[in-house]
């Protein structure tokens, strides 16, 4: 399902650097995507776009997982071009790293697209709004309600200065479709088949840190406690945001993210979640080969009956449900001494309207109708998706699987817990993470050099945001 984690290669980066140094020394003839002429202004149209004539809307999507989202978006699209037989909507759906690595030059261009997902964090959004490539979108936040969906600290993944220096301030460019949350998957019949209730899980991280431990002694060495897949590197950071959070606050973590200045990832706090993950590994409690398997793969072989728990996405818990059926249940790690409920995750891809579509009103009504519409939710919850506003409807009666993996997603949002993702706080964060914890588990650094080399990356690129 949708993934806010890839691989992010410094290709991206380039190319965007190139394209924000070509647009300075001129650009295409005509009105150019940062004018004054390209934002729009005005009252905000929301109805009678039939009486437009005919419109071409093309959007791209990386979400391309069916089931998923894209059966969602096209029979959604199907709907609205029926509404407006006028409009001719075109949906491309790329994979994540396809869509990210041409998009700043696709926007640019003549041939692009009017409506895209972009992505949160250094690597993509903050050129985008440099270059005014995309529209901010303020406007239709207040002529339909969306400040209604998010609470301020999930909009701040969606707020640039206009400079895309400043993180977490700013208009608003993008809005985001569902809730992502890295959950707990538990087979409950081997959790049974060891003496444990799936009823009566833990309530604290201490105590669920107590069960690992009880689990690995019962069970025979060859079996996992977890089942866990890291080949892409990924799997790691997701992982440890629960861990990361029993010891560490969402709040400190979303503002060190944001680079808030003052900010610091190298607490003694994150010292003792490291040296914990640490100690996870070095007691036997994941699968020998888990930087061998990919991480949807580890879903899969946990659907299998591998490993009594599984730390990942809700965007898998298809994969699981379909494999598992009624001996899955799904939870959130459990919260340290603040009570807090939290973990890495946030609100799915943002979606952009370039600065080049001649109808930002309609791409926005798009936008509304996809998110906030009965049917587009009802939709989404049919393919175990969670829709993202928090005005949202419930999930629907006689899915109690659904239920669980809706209500730890509020869980966390309710207790302003999302802590977004690790690797958003630089371009490179997201190797160095990936090859940190890779060396952490296997023993090779500290908790303590780790900690040190993922705030000195922090601190090379907070150096030059302040150039």
């Amino acid at each position: 399902m949708t993934r806010h984690l890839a691989t992010r290669h410094l290709a991206i980066l380039s190319a965007i650097v190139a394209l924000v140094t070509a647009r300075g020394c001129g650009g295409t003839p005509g009105s150019s995507p940062g004018s004054a002429a390209s934002t729009p202004s005005g009252a905000v149209q929301k109805t009678g776009f039939d009486k437009l004539g005919p419109v071409s809307m093309t959007i791209w999507s990386y979400d391309n997982q069916d089931p998923g989202l894209e059966p969602v978006l096209k029979e959604l699209s199907a709907n609205f071009m029926k509404k407006y037989p006028n409009v001719k909507i075109t949906m491309v759906f790329k994979d994540f790293n396809s869509l990210v690595n041409i998009v700043p030059r696709a926007l640019a261009s003549d041939s692009g697209p009017d409506v895209t997902e972009g992505n949160q964090g250094y690597q993509t959004d903050p050129a985008l709004v440099k270059a005014g490539l995309i529209v901010p979108l303020d406007r239709y936040v207040k002529a339909y309600g969306w400040d209604k969906w998010y609470g301020p600290s999930a909009w701040s993944m969606f707020r640039w200065t206009d400079d895309g220096k400043t993180f977490g301030k700013g208009p608003i460019w993008g809005v985001a479709q569902t809730g992502q949350n890295v959950n707990v998957f538990v087979n409950t019949q081997k959790l049974q088949q060891l003496g444990f209730d799936p009823a009566n899980m833990p309530k604290t991280f201490d105590g669920f840190n107590q069960m690992l431990a009880q689990i690995r002694a019962k069970l025979p060495k060859d079996q996992p406690v977890i089942e866990f897949g890291n080949n892409e590197g990924y799997g790691t950071i997701h992982m440890f945001g629960g861990i990361q959070a029993a010891f560490y606050s969402a709040q400190d973590e979303r503002n060190w993210i944001e680079h808030v200045p003052g900010s610091t990832w190298d607490t003694p706090g994150n010292v003792k979640a490291l040296a914990t993950y640490q100690s996870w590994a070095k007691n036997g409690y994941f699968n020998s080969d888990y930087n061998a398997v990919k991480y949807d793969q580890s879903a899969i072989e946990f659907s299998k009956g591998k490993g009594v728990f599984w730390m990942g996405g809700d965007w898998d818990a298809p994969v699981v449900k379909e494999g598992l059926g009624a001996n899955v249940s799904v939870m959130n790690i459990p919260p340290g001494p603040s009570g807090v409920w939290a973990g890495v995750g946030g609100l799915s891809g943002p979606w952009h309207i370039s600065t080049r579509f001649k109808y930002p009103d309609l791409a926005a009504a798009w936008l509304n109708y996809i998110i906030a519409s009965p049917e587009a939710q009802k939709l989404m919850y049919a393919q175990q998706q969670i829709p993202s506003p928090s005005n949202a409807m419930p999930p629907p009666a006689g899915d109690p699987y659904l239920a669980q993996v809706t209500d730890a997603f509020r869980q966390v949002a309710d207790d302003d817990g999302l802590m977004l993702y690790t690797d958003w706080a630089s371009p490179t964060m997201y190797d160095t993470l990936a090859s940190n914890f890779q060396d952490l588990l296997a023993g090779k650094i500290s908790a303590q050099d780790m900690a040190k080399n993922v705030q000195a990356d922090w601190s090379e690129f907070d150096q030059k945001l302040q150039q």
